[in-house]
C-alpha cells in the first residue's frame, strides 16, 4: 500500500515507534521499535508441517510453497515466501514487498532494542497508531499457530486510509527468531479483502528463516 516515490518516511517518536506516511499524509503502518532494520512478504495461508514440541515451524522447502509464491533470500538476513508478483523496496523502516496495484504490502524489519519484548513492541505500535483516523485495535494476543518464534504475538488493527479512500486492516506479528534476533512481519490491505492479509502473513511466518 506504499506508492514508491510518493511515500515519505517520517521517524516519529510515538510510543517508541516509526510511522510510515503515504502520499497525502496517510499513515500506512507503525513499527514497534525506534531502532529497526528489516524486510517484508504476502499471500494466502497454506498449512505446513510443524514441530508441536516447541511451537516453531521448520525451515521451508520449495515443495511447501503455495501456487503464486516464491522464496526470497533477503540480504537483510532472512528467507521467507512472498507473492510472486510483489516487488521489493527498502526504506529506513525496513524492507517492503508491494503488490502491483499498491493495495497490498508486506513489511519485515528487525527490532534492535534489546530491552523490549515482542508483545511490548506491539503495544507501543498500537499506542503510536491510536491517533490515526478511525483507528481500532481489534486484538493483541499470542500467535495462534506455530510460527518462527515461541514468543510470537500478533496485533490486528484497522483505520481509515485517506490515500486509498478505504478502510484498511493490518496484521502485525513480532517474535524472537531462532538465532535470538527479534523481527516483525506486517501485512496491510483493504478491510474488505480480509482475511487475505492473515493468509499472506501466515505464509510469510511459516516460511521465515533467519540467516547471516
Amino acid at each position: 500500500m506504499v506508492a514508491g516515490a510518493a511515500v515519505a518516511l517520517i521517524a516519529v517518536a510515538l510510543g517508541g515507534g516509526y510511522l510510515l506516511w503515504g502520499h497525502g499524509g496517510d499513515p500506512v503502518d507503525a513499527h514497534p521499535s525506534a531502532r529497526a532494520k528489516a524486510s517484508a512478504t504476502g499471500g494466502t495461508a497454506t498449512a505446513s508441517h510443524t514441530d508441536a514440541s516447541d511451537g516453531v515451524a521448520p525451515a521451508p522447502t520449495l515443495t511447501d510453497l503455495p501456487d503464486g509464491y516464491r522464496l526470497v533470500h533477503d540480504k537483510k538476513g532472512f528467507t521467507l515466501a512472498v507473492p510472486g508478483t510483489w516487488t521489493r523496496s527498502e526504506r529506513k523502516t525496513g524492507v517492503f514487498y508491494t503488490a502491483p496495484d499498491d493495495r497490498g504490502l508486506v513489511q519485515i524489519f528487525e527490532i534492535t532494542d534489546p530491552e523490549i519484548t515482542p508483545r511490548e513492541a506491539l503495544q507501543q505500535a498500537s499506542q503510536g497508531l491510536s491517533g490515526n483516523p478511525g483507528y481500532e485495535e481489534i486484538s493483541l494476543e499470542p500467535l495462534g499457530f506455530p510460527g518462527p518464534g515461541i514468543d510470537a504475538n500478533q496485533l490486528v488493527y484497522a483505520y481509515d486510509s485517506k490515500r486509498l479512500g478505504v478502510r484498511v486492516k493490518v496484521v502485525d506479528c513480532a517474535f524472537t527468531a531462532t538465532d535470538g534476533r527479534q523481527f516483525a512481519v506486517l501485512v496491510l490491505g483493504p478491510e474488505d479483502e480480509w482475511p487475505q492479509q492473515e493468509g499472506t502473513q501466515q505464509i510469510a511466518l511459516r516460511t521465515f528463516v533467519p540467516h547471516a
